[in-house]
C-alpha cells in the first residue's frame, strides 16, 4: 500500500533535519522542531550502536565488567557517547526513512507492525527485548502499559510470536469494546493527523483503502464493512469529520448513508497530536487481568542451521541478460524548479540535490554478490528465484530511489515478506546503495 504523503512528510522532515549539514550528531538533532517520534527513533539507533561497540571488548573475558562500580560508569559513559553519535547525510537520510515508515506502519497497523518488528526472523525471544523494541513506539502507550503489566503478572524467560500476537489480540478486543465507534473515530483522527505532516494544504481526508486495512489489523469487522460499502459508492476518501455519522449510520441500516440527510459537518483541522490514546486506560489493570492465558507450544528443535549452508548450494542461479547501461532520470533540479512539481518527485529531486545520486546506475545482478542473492531468495522468497529476480529486473528500469523503494514495498507486501527481516533491511540498503552509493 503505497501512501503518497510519506514523501511529504519524508521530504518537510530532511529539510528541517539535514538542512545543509553534510554530518549531524544525535544532540543537534533532538534539538531540531521535529515529532518526538523521529527523535525517539534516531535515539534508539544510537543505542543500537552503543551495544554493537561495547560488545566488542565487554566479551573480551580480560576484565570483570560485571562489578557494579564498573556497570554504573559504563553507563555514564553510554549517556555521554550516545548523544555524540554522528550521522553521515545519507545515513540520516536512511534512518529518517526508516522511522517515517515505521510510524506510518505502526499507527495505521499497529498489531501487524509490532509482531513484525518485534520478531522480525525470531519466533522465541525474552520479556525485555520485547519492551526493549517497544520502545520505538511512543504512540497508542496503552500497549506498552499494558505488556509492562502482563510480564509484572506473570514470570516468563521468554514469550514466543504466537503468544505475544494472541496477548494484543486480547488486549484490543477488550480495550476497544468499551467504545468501538469512539475507538474507530479516534484511530482516523491519529492517522489523518499523521499524514497532515506530509500535506501541503492540511486536510481531513483519508483514503477509504487506509481504514479498511486499520480496522481490519484491530479486528473490527463492522467498520472494514462499512468503508467497503463507502468504496461501491465510489467513495475513495472519507472526510473524517463525517465519519462518526457514517459508521453510526451503517451500524443502524447497513448503509453509510441515512435516509435523512443532514447537512454535513464542516471539515475540521486535524493536526498531528503526539501520544493521542485511541482507548481510555483508566482500567487497563483490569482489562490485563482478564487476557486469558495462553499456552506456549512445545518449541520443535531447529535443525535447519545444520543444513543451511548446504541448502543454500542447492540454489543454482540462472544467468543473467547483460543489462545496458542506465542513467538516473531524476536531476538535481534547483528549489524554485522543484516548486511546481510533484511531492515525489519533488523528493527525487532533492535527495538527488542533497546527497550525489550516482551518475550511472549499476546492474544489481552485478552489484549485489551470488552468496547474498541465494541468502535472499532462501530467507525471503521462500526459494522462487525466478520472483527474486524479476523483482531485480524491475528494479534495474527503475531510474529513481523513490520509484525503488515503492517497488520494494509492494512486492515484500504482496509476498508477506517482513520488511525488518534483517535480510529484507540489507536487501534494501543494498538496492539504495545503487542510487546513492558510499563515498570514499
Amino acid at each position: 500500500m503505497v501512501i503518497t504523503e510519506i514523501d511529504g512528510i519524508t521530504l518537510n522532515l530532511d529539510k528541517k533535519i539535514i538542512g545543509k549539514d553534510e554530518r549531524v550528531s544525535l544532540q543537534e538533532i533532538k534539538k531540531r522542531d521535529i515529532p518526538s517520534f523521529i527523535k525517539n527513533y534516531f535515539d534508539r539507533e544510537s543505542e543500537k550502536w552503543i551495544r554493537e561497540e561495547s560488545s566488542m571488548f565487554l566479551s573480551s573475558g580480560r576484565f570483570n565488567y560485571d562489578l557494579p562500580e564498573i556497570r554504573k560508569k559504563f553507563d555514564e559513559l553510554y549517556n555521554l557517547l550516545k548523544n555524540t553519535a554522528i550521522f553521515s547525510r545519507a545515513k540520516l537520510h536512511r534512518v529518517m526513512e526508516q522511522a517515517v515508515k515505521l510510524q506510518s506502519n505502526f499507527l495505521i497497523q499497529p498489531q501487524r507492525t509490532m509482531v513484525q518488528f518485534i520478531y522480525r526472523d525470531e519466533d522465541v525471544i525474552t520479556p525485555a527485548e520485547v519492551m526493549d523494541s517497544m520502545k520505538y513506539f511512543l504512540d497508542y502507550e496503552y500497549y506498552y502499559q499494558a505488556l509492562e503489566q502482563f510480564f509484572k503478572n506473570n514470570k516468563m524467560e521468554t514469550i514466543s510470536r504466537t503468544k505475544f500476537k494472541s496477548f494484543i489480540q486480547q488486549l484490543d478486543e477488550k480495550a476497544l469494546s468499551q467504545d468501538k465507534a469512539g475507538a474507530a473515530l479516534s484511530m482516523a483522527q491519529v492517522i489523518v493527523g499523521f499524514l497532515n505532516l506530509g500535506r501541503d494544504q492540511q486536510s481531513d481526508n483519508l483514503d477509504t483503502e487506509i481504514l479498511i486495512s486499520a480496522y481490519q489489523d484491530r479486528n473490527l469487522p463492522d467498520f472494514v464493512n462499512a468503508m467497503k460499502n463507502a468504496q461501491s459508492k465510489g467513495k475513495d476518501k472519507i472526510p473524517v469529520s463525517q465519519l462518526a455519522a457514517m459508521l453510526k449510520s451503517f451500524l443502524e441500516t447497513g448503509d453509510i448513508e441515512p435516509k435523512i440527510v443532514k447537512e454535513a459537518p464542516k471539515a475540521a483541522e486535524v493536526k498531528y497530536e503526539e501520544k493521542k490514546e485511541v482507548v481510555s486506560t483508566k482500567n487497563l489493570s483490569n482489562l490485563v487481568s482478564q487476557i486469558e492465558d495462553i499456552k506456549e507450544e512445545d518449541q520443535a528443535a531447529d535443525v535447519s542451521s545444520f543444513f543451511e549452508e548446504e541448502e543454500e548450494d542447492d540454489i543454482v542461479l540462472p544467468a543473467q541478460p547483460p543489462m545496458p547501461e542506465v542513467k538516473p532520470t531524476v536531476k538535481p533540479a534547483v528549489p524554485a524548479a522543484a516548486a511546481g512539481a510533484d511531492t515525489a518527485t519533488q523528493l527525487a529531486e532533492h535527495l538527488a540535490r542533497q546527497m550525489g545520486q550516482a551518475e550511472v546506475l549499476e546492474d544489481l545482478n552485478k552489484l549485489i554478490e551470488d552468496k547474498d542473492k541465494k541468502l535472499y531468495i532462501k530467507k525471503l522468497f521462500k526459494k522462487k528465484d525466478k520472483e527474486f529476480f524479476q523483482l531485480l529486473a524491475n528494479l534495474n528500469a527503475s531510474t529513481n530511489w523513490k520509484d525503488a523503494n515503492n517497488l520494494i514495498d509492494d512486492t515484500f507486501y504482496a509476498l508477506e515478506v517482513n520488511p525488518y527481516q534483517k535480510e529484507a533491511i540489507a536487501f534494501t540498503d543494498a538496492v539504495y546503495a545503487r542510487y546513492f552509493p558510499k563515498k570514499d
